[in-house]
């Protein structure tokens, strides 16, 4: 208040367009998390790698607490992946994420599915690996989705098993960044264009996220998972090409995907 009293000397117009200036910009210095700060997360994350599993909760854990999230530890974690249900939790399963919130107290279940393809070797002998995370978070209470997202990132080491680890924990890192300050993905080049590509027919978020791994391949510049409902995956894709030739791209990508029309920048599929 202070602050707007030394305003005051200033003509009336140009103090007011001064303020308002100062409050927009302020309005934007951040954008909120999709996450509730004020629940308990649980985090629980799938690799072919069990070391991989672990390395990646525990970065994404160490983040949400320093980001004043609450998340649930280490020990109560293990005995939720004990659980019958934590696998068909992870696949996305409703029911089962609602009774293992029940039966573990937690809130919000956030969960992970790592991939690191096999490094492969350069001809200075060194390793190149690309990690792949993708994120899903869904309330205990109701199995609702409130944020998904996928992240990408390639290291290299001086063996195999170091590029894959380094790779991952940049993926890791890059995915808790983006949740916790809600940071948007990094801009697509200027030729690329923005569409909406809409499966239907799936089953569970690993199919989901298949999706935007799909998109990837197709050649798209950008792909991240805007939600997943009524077993439909909605992809928000930046594609440099049009809309035709993004969905031809997909059908020779993903054989059991079938076109069920275009409209504008939207394309509707169907996973057979």
């Amino acid at each position: 208040m202070a602050f707007f009293r030394r305003l005051l000397p200033l003509p009336l117009g140009l103090a007011a367009l001064f303020a308002l200036l100062l409050l927009s910009g302020h309005a934007s210095w951040g954008a909120e998390s999709a996450l509730p700060r004020n629940r308990s997360i649980a985090v629980l994350v799938r690799a072919s790698s069990a070391q991989h599993g672990l390395t990646a909760e525990s970065i994404l854990i160490r983040s949400l607490l320093d980001g004043g999230f609450r998340a649930v530890d280490q020990k109560q974690l293990e005995r939720i992946r004990q659980a019958k249900a934590a696998a068909l939790a992870l696949d996305g399963n409703v029911e089962a994420i609602l009774e293992l919130s029940r039966s573990f107290g937690f809130d919000v279940l956030l969960s992970g599915r790592a991939a690191v393809p096999a490094p492969v070797r350069n001809e200075f002998g060194l390793f190149t690996a690309t990690a792949d995370l993708a994120l899903t978070a869904c309330l205990g209470s109701s199995g609702r989705q409130i944020y998904a997202d996928t992240t990408t990132a390639k290291e290299v080491g001086y063996t195999a098993a170091e590029a894959g680890q380094k790779a991952l924990e940049a993926a890791t890192r890059l995915a808790a960044k983006r949740m916790i300050d809600g940071a948007p993905a990094e801009a697509a080049p200027a030729e690329a264009k923005g569409f909406t590509v809409e499966v239907s027919g799936l089953r569970s978020f690993v199919e989901a996220h298949a999706v935007v791994e799909s998109c990837t391949r197709a050649g798209a510049t950008g792909a991240r998972l805007s939600r997943f409902s009524g077993g439909v995956a909605v992809v928000a894709v930046t594609f440099p090409g049009s809309a035709q030739d993004l969905a031809q791209a997909l059908l020779k990508t993903e054989s059991a995907l079938s076109l069920e029309g275009i409209d504008g920048e939207r394309i509707r599929l169907k996973r057979s």
